[in-house]
């Protein structure tokens, strides 16, 4: 089986889309010329992938097994690609990196502000999201790296250690006793790790307003709607500034990572991207509330 580049992407584009126009349309070729090609491509693989009618395009169930398989081998042609023209030209390409609120609001910063520098060709895109959805998200192949705790099915990625940091109690200014604890939602890093030690705060969270990003929780925290679990690195964003950060007894850490497709291989991008992370780490934790320690050593 010789499959092109151009048949998995007419493939792929008809599949996210189910419409042939629209499909055609995005691949600036025919209506007619594009439904030739999914037959011939069809008959290459020797399977039938999708069931069109007059009036729409869906995937059979070989169609739906065969897509997530199609979308690597795209993505992996694309950055084969990317890297043969980087290491003629430099790094180059593009950078999709998922990250969590604490840490994109802390040390990557000063990391991108360094890589952007020394890479002016690279073109970076951050998607916020927890990790369970940066796991999620490394593991489907949209983003290039992830930089979180692994959660959920971690059996397809390479995860490295970059920093650990102690859980606790970020207060509002003056008075906080009889204030509840905000929720954690259930695919958190932080929530796992209190529930993997059998902490009495998993108990204790549910009378308080559940919070899904960080940056609600620094702002009901501030305003005295409640305690906010958090690590010391989620302490030191700057909304947090004026808060008061107790660590829990007995301390429990969060660890974070920097998360990669194992089966995908790694893009220079990636490579000096981790490379400044390496540089910065260890000397933006200084800057952080005490107990942040980097777990990635600066390279020689």
């Amino acid at each position: 089986m010789n499959l092109t580049q151009r048949q998995l992407r007419m493939f792929v584009t008809t599949a996210r889309l189910l419409h042939i126009s629209r499909a055609s349309e995005v691949l600036h070729i025919s209506q007619p010329a594009l439904t030739r090609a999914l037959r011939e491509f069809e008959h290459q693989v020797g399977l039938d992938l999708l069931h069109r009618t007059t009036r729409q395009v869906r995937l059979t169930p070989d169609g739906e097994r065969f897509l997530p398989v199609a979308e690597r081998l795209l993505h992996d042609l694309d950055h084969a690609a990317t890297d043969l023209r980087a290491h003629a030209q430099g790094v180059r390409g593009a950078l999709t990196i998922a990250v969590g609120a604490a840490f994109g609001a802390t040390v990557l910063p000063v990391a991108l502000q360094v890589f952007t520098a020394r890479h002016p060709g690279v073109r970076v895109r951050l998607v916020e999201d927890n990790s369970a959805g940066i796991t999620a998200r490394v593991t489907r192949v949209e983003a290039d790296l992830g930089i979180g705790s692994p959660i959920g099915d971690t059996a397809s990625l390479v995860a490295r250690p970059l920093l650990s940091a102690p859980l606790g109690l970020l207060a509002p200014p003056g008075r906080s006793a009889g204030l509840p604890l905000l929720k954690e939602p259930a695919d958190t890093s932080i929530l796992n790790v209190l529930r993997s030690h059998g902490s009495d705060l998993v108990r204790r969270m549910e009378r308080g307003i559940e919070v899904s990003s960080l940056t609600l929780q620094l702002a009901l925290a501030r305003q005295g709607l409640g305690i906010a679990v958090v690590s010391a690195l989620g302490a030191s964003h700057t909304q947090a500034q004026g808060m008061r950060f107790t660590p829990l007894r007995p301390m429990l850490r969060r660890e974070l990572h920097a998360l990669q497709h194992a089966d995908r291989a790694e893009a220079p991008a990636v490579t000096a991207f981790l490379r400044v992370l390496a540089e910065v780490l260890p000397q933006e934790v200084r800057r952080l509330r005490p107990g942040v320690r980097p777990l990635v050593a600066a390279p020689g």
